[in-house]
């Protein structure tokens, strides 16, 4: 077990990268095998982000490696134990000062509702047992405190408007679900922003992610990929998705306009 994780994701990603070009896969293609983003691909042959070991098993898999990654990975990672705060992005957002969320596939997780979010985990995860979800739900939902404390972070959630259109649980989910975003837009510490889906060329294609701003520790990128999300804090990759959110939110509708299409949204389920 090498003493830097760094050094042993630099290389895990060299030896992706040469099985990689071995089969003539390009990371595009590799990417939709596993499935991840291809952005996520290059930062993993460059050592610039810290590989799960389901992860590193769908790669082997995915290349035909026969067990050389997977062994790889356990040489490099097995036993690291990483710092609190890497491995646990709920006490990252507790100490926040500012949460800037971008979601293109559900709502974000600070404001979903109790049913909405077992919806969500149920569609995600049809392996999970009824007793896993409830486990995730509860979790969820106490993590959703941070936003009452008397030192709640501000909280910007730009959302894509197709997660409204995206049905999951009921329509009685749904309209609850919309109805506490409504209800969020009009708090203090909460900016519900919506990217019209008339938008041309959105740069969110990439997938969801999150910025949290901590005293003491910078600026943290959580990046969404189902199983295969974490965190980084690569200042080159943070600077990155920094624009890239810029970006995003000023694709979206202003706060009332964003207010009014949750509004109208909400009337389409009955």
């Amino acid at each position: 077990m090498p003493i830097d994780p760094d050094e042993a994701s630099r290389k895990f990603g060299a030896e992706v990268r040469r099985l990689r070009l071995q089969a003539g896969f390009s990371q595009t293609r590799l990417a939709e095998t596993i499935p991840v983003s291809q952005s996520a691909i290059s930062d993993i042959e460059r050592g610039k982000t810290q590989v799960k070991k389901d992860q590193a098993e769908r790669i082997d898999q995915a290349l035909t490696a026969k067990g050389r990654l997977v062994a790889l990975w356990k040489s490099q990672y097995d036993g690291y134990d990483p710092p609190d705060w890497y491995r646990k992005i709920p006490e990252m957002e507790r100490r926040a000062v500012q949460i800037q969320d971008y979601q293109a596939l559900v709502v974000t997780g600070l404001l979903q509702t109790e049913r909405y979010a077992r919806a969500t985990m149920r569609a995600g995860d049809r392996l999970a047992s009824e007793e896993q979800v409830e486990a995730r739900v509860q979790a969820r939902m106490a993590q959703q405190e941070i936003l009452k404390s008397t030192q709640a972070p501000f909280l910007v959630a730009t959302i894509d408007e197709s997660v409204l259109g995206r049905r999951l649980g009921s329509p009685e989910v749904m309209r609850e679900q919309l109805r506490h975003l409504c209800d969020a837009s009009t708090w203090e510490r909460v900016e519900v922003l919506i990217i019209p889906s008339s938008t041309w060329d959105s740069p969110g294609v990439d997938g969801s992610f999150r910025l949290l701003r901590v005293p003491g520790a910078g600026t943290i990128l959580y990046r969404e990929a189902g199983s295969t999300g974490g965190v980084i804090i690569d200042p080159e990759i943070v600077e990155r998705h920094t624009a890239l959110m810029g970006d995003l939110r000023a694709l979206a509708l202003p706060p009332d306009q964003s207010r009014a299409l949750l509004e109208r949204t909400l009337g389409e389920y009955t």
